[in-house]
């Protein structure tokens, strides 16, 4: 596509020395000339004297006046290892739609060009998060075996920062090339950043955006199995706290069997003897002789872990205690059940969860009393 008017910006530039004066024909040749003729009369300015090709290129710019001619510029100046003011050149052309136009056309280079491709990866490291950004349609029109390496290798190295928009960028890429089979590569870069602070919960959504159906596409099972491998295998890797939102994941998306798997990993001191153990209390609660009064039932339940959320299944032994408020009036509803969201060490646990529940109800202006009941298995 040629953009045939570039609207362009520019500062004032000042010229001198002996250099300049040096290639002092070179230049002028390449400040008369227009069009398509403004790149090979560069190109006699780098011969002459590649600093004084940088101080020029961007008068020199001006002179071009369409996508195509400014493209050609910009790959001889490419290819003369005039480097930063072709990273800085986006920046001048004030018609978005040119920009673009003239990053793509930069990157389709990559293909026939390794020299593009360096160029590419060189703004990676030298460019600030905006200007880098402005190469964006370079990045995606890139296709070559180098640049999808290199891509790899910084996606499975991410910065020690919760968030870079470069590395941001290049993560968007390459999940927008690869999709499902950019996981193996999104789970090293996520146990990466869990040691090294860096961008953890932006990983985990990329890994969820290479499964997810494009426009028109159905959802796949077989990508929906390979995230979840690649989950519970990424964190049976990571500490219990960056393993905890795996797991929660997992779960949300109705997987409670791979969310549960990573217990032991999550609380490995809670797991004994192939069992955790919960804390549980259920609320008897009514009004006996006058007197607002809740008995808390209060429980250990053993789970040898093949359950995330044990709630549920602990409804129904909690609430098949014998009752203990005799000749009350019960308050409406089955027995209230509440169990730690978490598995517990041992009595301490039971007896915190007990505290905060007797706590609860006394403000409701009730007499709470404990009875201690036998554990319970929910194998």
């Amino acid at each position: 596509m040629k953009t045939s008017a570039l609207l362009l910006s520019f500062a004032g530039f000042f010229f001198g020395g002996e250099a300049l004066a040096a290639c002092e024909k070179e230049v002028a040749k390449a400040e008369a000339a227009s069009g398509a003729a403004v790149a090979d009369a560069f190109k006699a300015v780098i011969t002459c004297d590649a600093k004084v090709a940088e101080q020029v290129f961007f008068k020199v710019m001006q002179k071009t006046g369409d996508s195509d001619a400014l493209v050609a510029l910009s790959m001889v100046a490419i290819e003369g290892n005039i480097w930063k003011p072709v990273w800085e050149m986006p920046g001048k052309i004030t018609d978005y739609e040119a920009r673009d136009v003239v990053a793509e056309a930069i990157g389709e280079k990559c293909a026939t060009n390794e020299k593009v491709v360096s160029f590419l990866q060189g703004a990676y490291f030298g460019l600030r998060d905006v200007e880098f950004g402005r190469f964006e349609k370079a990045l995606v029109a890139c296709q070559a075996p180098s640049f999808d390496a290199w891509l790899q290798t910084q996606i499975e190295n991410p910065p020690a920062k919760q968030y870079d928009e470069k590395w941001a960028k290049l993560a968007e890429i390459y999940v927008d090339r690869k999709k499902v089979e950019a996981l193996p590569s999104l789970a090293k870069a996520g146990v990466k950043a869990a040691q090294n602070d860096g961008p953890y919960t932006a990983i985990l959504n990329k890994m969820n955006e290479a499964v997810t159906p494009r426009m028109g596409e159905k959802e796949d099972p077989a990508a929906q199995k390979a995230l979840e491998d690649a989950l519970v295998a990424m964190a049976k890797e990571l500490p219990a706290d960056k393993a905890r939102p795996i797991a929660d994941q997992l779960s949300n998306a109705g997987n409670d069997a791979a969310a549960a798997s990573l217990l032991p990993a999550i609380y490995p001191d809670r797991f004994v003897g192939g069992q955790f153990t919960y804390a549980a209390v259920s609320v008897e609660a009514g009004t006996c002789k006058g007197v607002k009064t809740a008995t808390l039932h209060v429980a250990s339940l053993s789970e040898p872990g093949k359950l995330y959320v044990v709630g549920a299944a602990a409804e129904a032994p909690m609430r098949a205690f014998k009752p203990a408020n005799k000749k009350c009036t019960p308050d409406e509803g089955a027995w209230q059940v509440i169990v730690s969201e978490e598995p517990v060490k041992g009595p301490e646990g039971v007896n915190a969860l007990y505290d905060v529940v007797a706590k609860q109800w006394a403000d409701k202006g009730y007499t709470v009393k404990r009875k201690d009941e036998k554990p319970t298995s929910l194998n």
